[in-house]
């Protein structure tokens, strides 16, 4: 899996997109931490995209790392999980 993500520090009121590129069987991929969760978009066999604004967090969930989850998965639910440093300003 090839993996793109325009910053991994989210500050309030900004943008965060991200492409990933897998195998042409790859059915869903989803983008999760502990604060939020994606659905990205397919935009051809094998590639997903997505673009957010990011609204604005409790303080308890700022300045905070985060484990960001990539998760793709097949039709019968067998998933390959890809794993990434998030920061929350």
């Amino acid at each position: 899996m090839r993996i793109w993500f325009s910053t991994l520090t989210l500050r309030p009121g900004t943008w965060f997109d991200g492409t990933i590129v897998g195998t042409s069987n790859v059915a869903s991929v989803e983008v999760r931490t502990a604060a939020f969760s994606i659905n990205s978009s397919r935009l051809a066999p094998g590639v997903y995209h997505f673009h957010m604004r990011v609204l604005e967090l409790p303080p308890l969930s700022r300045r905070h790392s985060y484990e960001l989850y990539i998760i793709a998965r097949n039709t019968p639910g067998d998933e390959a999980v890809e794993e990434a440093p998030l920061r929350i300003e």
